[in-house]
Order: structure tokens, then sequence, then C-alpha cells
């Protein structure tokens, strides 16, 4: 029976270590991603004008790196909101050209957002929902664009891109939000 609970604690002394090493190459990440992150984002016109569309000036060390481009280091800017829970806020995560390509995917096939009724599980309409939206498809998940894409969101997230949904386009109509969404979870309260 001893021997049972030192094997017991020492599995938990390991998957402790591996998480702890684990954050650690996290923060690691993410203080690089600080460092590179410039003092002014490239205009535009400037990014237009010349063949690096990718990184601004001052990153000269990711030069000619295409993992680099693919994760636009240099551009996305990490806000760390809290650590527990884990909030990570990822300013400039797609570009501007991004942001066009997939409107472009989606805006044809875009339908309303609906919610589950609880008494059939189905999806409904609703006055609550004020968006439209769609998936992407497997096929379309084989595009350069897309592909570098969800590459960004594994690297970022550190969750293996075989692991990660479909990418999901929402398009938010703001002008019929009539109230604010706010979910409550209330723990239950103790039988007697």
């Amino acid at each position: 029976m001893a021997s049972g609970i030192k094997i017991v604690f020492g599995l938990l002394t390991f998957v402790t270590v591996g998480m702890i090493i684990g954050a650690l190459f996290q923060l690691a990440f993410i203080h690089k991603l600080e460092d590179s992150y410039g003092t002014e984002l490239p205009s535009l016109k400037r990014l237009r004008s010349r063949n690096d569309r990718y990184l601004p000036r001052g990153v000269s060390h990711w030069t000619n790196d295409r993992d680099a481009e693919i994760l636009r280091l240099g551009y996305v800017k990490p806000e760390i909101v809290s650590w527990s829970p884990r909030i990570i806020v990822l300013h400039n995560f797609l570009s501007m050209e991004e942001c066009d390509y997939l409107r472009a995917i989606a805006r044809p096939r875009l339908q309303v957002s609906t919610v589950v009724d609880a008494k059939t599980g189905k999806g409904v309409k609703s006055n609550v929902r004020t968006s439209s939206g769609m998936f992407l498809s497997h096929e379309e998940r084989k595009y350069p664009i897309i592909q570098g894409i969800e590459k960004r969101i594994s690297v970022f997230s550190q969750v293996p891109e075989e692991n990660g949904e479909l990418v999901q386009v929402l398009s938010a109509d703001t002008s019929r939000v009539s109230f604010t969404n706010r979910t409550m979870i209330t723990s239950p309260t103790p039988s007697t």
C-alpha cells in the first residue's frame, strides 16, 4: 500500500514539474513577443511600398523567416489580462489582408445565428442573437492563408493544430443590440 502511494506521489510530482516548465516556456515566449513589438506599427502605405509585408522595421533578426511571417512576429502584441484564469488578448492577431480574405469567403454563406431551444435541443432564431455566422469547410482549411492563421492559433494557444475546430466567422449587427448579454453561473444550494 505504501509503495502505491509513493508511485502516485511521484507521478503527481512529475506532472506538476512538467506544468511549471510548460508555464515558464509560455512566459518566455510571451516575453519574446513583447520584446519584438516595436514602438510603432508600419503604415499600410509603407507596407505596400515595401516587399516585407509582415515585419516592421527594427525586427531584422526575423527578416526572411517564413515562420516569423506566418506568426506575425513583431505585429502581434500580447496583453496579459489575468494569469488565473489565463486570459491573454492578442492585439493585431490578423492582418487587414487576412480579415478581408475571411470576409470575402464568409459573406455569401453567412446565416443568422441561433440559440439552442431548451425543450428540443435544436437551434432556433432569437432576438437575443444579433449576429450571423458560418464555419469554413474542410476544403477551405487547406488554403495557405487559412493554414497560416490556424498555425498562428496553434502556436499562440499552445494547442496542436489537429485539436482545433473549423474556423468560425461571425458578423455582428451592432445596430440591433438592445441589451447587455450576461451569463450567470450559480452554485446549487445544498439539499437538506
